[in-house]
């Protein structure tokens, strides 16, 4: 089978799980073609795992676009390809397009959220296009959402996967040195990871520092876009630990920073999956969450704890008993990351992604 694989932008950090899907598929004896926006650390990734991957440098610069649409269908083409499988959907509109000119290719798109509306006109321009033929959610929850916004004989195009992970990707990553920022060496370090919108709930983040309860020296540290708007420098002026939250903005060494923590904090108001979840997982640190969807799925008791959602007091409760039983601390890090390993890996991830393939091919 020959399959062109159309990946979103981002550096190896954001992309390492497709690329990871795009090369297991490649092992398996796929004829698989990556296309899209390849950074110079995905790039050197690729050919580091399998010299002879095929990658393009090939992605839509606008919304709608004729140039890309017109290179799409000359790829489909040229290398006789059997199916598409879209985890862009910014490359979707442009590449469902082209695929009017073949209706006998298959077609795949992955989605990782809850943002998907049967209402919305736009979403008929990719997950929704009627020459979609399967719809992969990365979770339970993901699924049964996109299963929602479907009718009829269409419902059976969502489909389930989960969005594998690997420790192994994860193996030489150093510790960030947190004394670097002032941080003591034998405090607990509490991280949180995002683009912080409304949704990701970091407010409630920053205000359970006010209802720690431990002898410990906690410190926080907040990591991603938007950290520096004015109302979350607010939150934490008014922290009883101001001194020690700490707010690094958009960094590339998320892993090393993962590392050097003692737990992995999500407050989302809402998540379909959670990529920094499943890094820290992967990396062997504790998580507490919000009851926030999908994310809940990739823990049980033994690796992490849930509380309720924009619950500041148990979020700082669920921290403060981390950090005053580091014994549990440690198990639940190695609990979190032996999850991975059996539930949520790459591996299974690939396989199923095959089976996906052969059975729309077989129909």
């Amino acid at each position: 089978m020959n399959v062109l694989f159309v990946l979103g932008g981002g550096n190896l950090n954001t992309q390492i799980a497709q690329v990871a899907l795009f090369l297991g598929l490649k092992e398996k004896g796929v004829h698989i073609y990556l296309i899209g926006p390849i950074t110079d650390d995905v790039r050197e990734f690729i050919s580091s795992q399998n010299p002879n991957a095929t990658f393009l440098d090939v992605y839509p610069k606008k919304k709608i676009d004729a140039e890309y649409q017109e290179a799409f269908s000359e790829l489909i083409i040229q290398h006789t390809i059997d199916l598409v499988h879209f985890i862009s959907g910014k490359a979707a509109r442009s590449g469902l397009i082209a695929l009017r000119k073949h209706p006998e290719v298959k077609t795949v798109i992955y989605f990782g959220s809850v943002s998907l509306h049967w209402y919305d006109p736009s979403s008929y321009l990719t997950y929704l296009n009627p020459r979609i033929d399967a719809i992969i959610g990365n979770s339970n929850f993901v699924y049964n959402h996109v299963k929602k916004q479907l009718f009829g004989k269409h419902k059976q195009k969502a489909i389930r996967i989960f969005k594998g992970y690997s420790s192994e990707w994860f193996s030489d990553v150093k510790s960030f040195d947190y004394t670097q920022i002032g941080i003591p060496e034998d405090a607990v370090v509490v991280c949180s990871i995002g683009n912080h919108r409304k949704v990701k709930g970091t407010r409630y983040f920053l205000e359970s520092s006010n209802f720690l309860d431990s002898e410990k020296e906690i410190h926080y540290v907040l990591i991603g876009e938007n950290t520096d708007a004015p109302h979350i420098d607010s939150i934490r002026k008014n922290s009883k630990i101001s001194n020690r939250i700490h707010v690094l903005g958009k960094r590339n060494d998320v892993p090393n920073l993962l590392a050097g923590c003692d737990m992995y904090v999500q407050t989302s108001l809402s998540e379909g999956f959670g990529r920094a979840i499943s890094e820290a997982m992967s990396i062997g640190k504790p998580i507490i969450m919000t009851n926030a969807g999908g994310c809940t799925e990739l823990i049980d008791e033994n690796s992490g704890i849930v509380v309720p959602l924009k619950d500041s007091k148990a979020i700082g409760k669920a921290i403060s008993k981390l950090a005053n039983d580091s014994v549990l601390c440690k198990q639940m890090g190695k609990n979190a990351k032996n999850r991975i390993l059996n539930v949520y890996s790459i591996e299974r991830t690939v396989n199923e992604t095959l089976d996906l393939y052969k059975k729309l091919l077989s129909e």
